[in-house]
């Protein structure tokens, strides 16, 4: 059962103020307790959490307290003793391991890279706990490449937050033609470890919304022109009806994909998109239907099923696809 946080909270303050002379009194603690946290502590509540401490198997904290009668006061009968001191549970532990896994995933974000001195430190405790146990690594996780970009975060949300335009050079994979760009920055959205900015091109003669990815981009600085952005996009919503990051012209379409059945099964534990809704489920086949602007991601995305799905409908995507899987067999066949 999880330990409810408010009373772990009065729990680490009682373990402070019995640990200092002169020792208190049950008064003594509900006055310190009612100082430290943000709304009143009862005397029961108090009494309560004392026994708690004492008795509770959940806790385990089996802590000394001894009450002295001709002061009425309360304290440790080990002085050395503290709750602090306890080792964490085992569950607790690997909850702290996987936690710890996942910041891992994020520590050159700047955000994150803040913190950074102080997620090593309880990594390196988790560790030494479990080294005690005799543990070894029982969850291990992707480890992502260091993606180029990823220091423009920071200024590129300060830009969002000021709505200040920003200027940057890009280049796009494959072109040897760098852009000198001014956008309105919006959003910033992450796709398979990679990350994007999305805004306004006022460069452009039509200020389209645009999307540059984080990587491309070469001396990003923060111009002292300020916009509005009210109208422009939701950025609540603009995502709805998109699989990553490309937002291709056009309305949502229904895509109707049928699976094999073997394929199929990841697909319903899985779904490709929210949107995802099963049409036809028997032993020979999986029919979904999704509800999507069709764009860059969705085509790769199809593609890596190979030939355990086969779109039906639109057409026109089904056609691209072929053709496509047609010039792939070409480009094996001559090899």
């Amino acid at each position: 059962m999880p330990l409810n946080r408010e009373a772990y909270t009065r729990y680490r303050y009682i373990d402070a103020r019995l640990r200092k002379k002169p020792y208190p009194t049950l008064e003594d603690l509900i006055e310190y307790l009612n100082e430290k946290m943000d709304k009143p502590v009862s005397k029961r509540t108090v009494q309560l959490d004392l026994q708690e401490m004492r008795y509770s198997q959940a806790l385990n904290f089996n802590a000394p307290i001894a009450y002295n009668k001709k002061e009425r006061t309360y304290e440790y009968s080990d002085a050395n003793y503290s709750i602090s001191n306890l080792p964490v549970s085992a569950d607790e532990l690997h909850g702290l391991d996987f936690a710890i896994s996942i910041l891992d995933q994020f520590k050159h974000l700047p955000a994150i890279k803040e913190f950074e001195e102080a997620i090593m430190k309880i990594a390196s405790t988790v560790k030494l706990n479990k080294d005690a146990r005799g543990e070894s690594d029982h969850i291990q996780l992707d480890k992502p490449f260091i993606i180029k970009g990823i220091e423009y975060v920071e200024p590129i949300l300060k830009a969002i937050s000021d709505r200040r335009v920003i200027k940057f050079s890009y280049q796009k994979h494959g072109s040897d033609t760098v852009t000198q760009n001014l956008l309105e920055p919006y959003l910033i959205r992450e796709s398979k470890n990679y990350w994007y900015v999305i805004g306004n091109g006022i460069s452009k003669k039509d200020h389209k919304i645009l999307t540059f990815a984080l990587d491309r981009i070469v001396d990003l600085q923060l111009t002292n022109d300020v916009f509005s952005e009210e109208g422009k996009i939701d950025k609540k919503n603009f995502y709805n009806n998109v699989l990553g990051v490309s937002v291709a012209e056009g309305k949502p379409e229904k895509v109707v994909l049928s699976f094999l059945p073997i394929q199929g099964k990841y697909i319903k534990t899985m779904p490709i998109h929210a949107s995802q809704k099963v049409m036809k489920d028997s032993k020979t086949e999986l029919k979904v239907s999704l509800e999507l602007v069709i764009n860059t991601e969705l085509k790769m995305q199809l593609l890596s099923y190979g030939a355990n799905v086969k779109v039906l409908q639109p057409k026109a995507l089904a056609e691209e696809l072929k053709q496509t899987a047609k010039a792939m067999v070409k480009a094996y066949s001559e090899a």
